[in-house]
């Protein structure tokens, strides 16, 4: 799949650190944002099938798998917490101002990783049509940016898949769980793609908004 760069955000050459004013913002997008997911996470989801998406579990299992270390409920909630205000839009902030055509090289990345699984799934006789409509959707979501009008719009959605593929398909398996945790039944995978498209788009429109009103 692929798609033009579009970014009206500038990358800069060299690796400086950003100043208190965009630290601030930083960490109130990522605030905001994460106080999304938690109404999503623990509200809706649980709703629709019927209980919450456990980000701490995850951060439970990381933890357990590479140290041995059973860390406590509350202490792995806090951990999510310094993730989604800090990690997450620290993360954003390197990679939209230092890394050329970012949002680009992710949507790919996510879209050729979730193809490859979904074509080693079919192979090997696992693929169901809900792994097929689930990819359907990552795929439309992913080629918006081909229509989008606004490039900072399509790189927040780029944003927020990402952070749901850097959960789900890099530290799941880093934690002993299945990739995308699709043996799961994909229900839970869905909520989160979900849930984390909302929350890394969030993050990003809230920094960027802010960043372009203070310069103005």
């Amino acid at each position: 799949m692929s798609m033009p760069a579009s970014s009206s955000i500038p990358v800069s050459p060299a690796f400086a650190l950003p100043g208190r004013r965009t630290i601030f913002h930083l960490l109130t997008g990522g605030y905001v944002a994460l106080m999304a997911w938690e109404i999503w996470a623990r509200v809706i989801t649980a709703w629709i099938i019927g209980g919450p998406l456990e980000p701490p579990g995850l951060v439970i299992s990381l933890v357990r798998t590479w140290t041995g270390v059973e860390l406590s409920q509350p202490t792995a909630t806090a951990a999510h917490y310094v993730v989604g205000i800090v990690g997450y839009p620290v993360a954003y902030y390197v990679a939209s101002r230092f890394v050329p055509r970012w949002s680009v090289l992710l949507d790919i990345g996510v879209w050729a990783a979730f193809t490859a699984f979904l074509v080693f799934a079919a192979v090997t006789g696992k693929a169901t049509v809900a792994m097929a409509i689930f990819w359907l959707v990552v795929t439309a979501v992913s080629a918006t940016r081909l229509i989008n009008p606004s490039p900072l719009l399509a790189n927040c959605l780029s944003w927020g898949s990402f952070t749901w593929f850097n959960a789900l398909g890099i530290f799941a398996p880093l934690a002993g769980l299945p990739f995308l945790l699709m043996e799961w039944g994909g229900d839970l995978s869905f909520m989160s793609y979900v849930g984390h498209v909302i929350f890394g788009f969030i993050a990003a429109y809230v920094f960027e908004t802010m960043e372009r009103n203070s310069a103005s």
